[in-house]
């Protein structure tokens, strides 16, 4: 991952409005290979993500976003920066897994 500090732009361009959010998420890459984060905040369109280490994660994923029944949104990244992730939702909600 790029070593550039965090550096939050603000709600004037998002595309839709953020919440904080606060809640641990998965994710998930398409080997099966997952990574512990907590969601920052969430939007229609896409999350700020926190990863607990500068890891290096591939630029499509699956987001798992609760517990056992868990939803699921496809992702591509936007950007990194050290632990940090901005992700953009690529396709509609997957089914809760079972």
């Amino acid at each position: 991952m790029m070593g550039v500090p965090f550096k939050d732009f603000g709600q004037a361009r998002r595309k839709s409005a953020r919440r904080e959010f606060q809640y641990p998420g998965i994710l998930v890459a398409a080997d099966g290979k997952r990574w512990a984060t907590t969601i920052i905040d969430i939007s229609e369109t896409g999350a700020q993500l926190q990863l607990r280490n500068n890891v290096d994660v591939p630029g499509e994923l699956v987001l798992l976003i609760g517990g056992k029944n868990a939803a699921k949104r496809e992702c591509q990244i936007v950007w990194r920066s050290e632990n940090r992730l901005d992700v953009r939702f690529s396709g509609r909600q997957i089914k809760p897994m079972r």
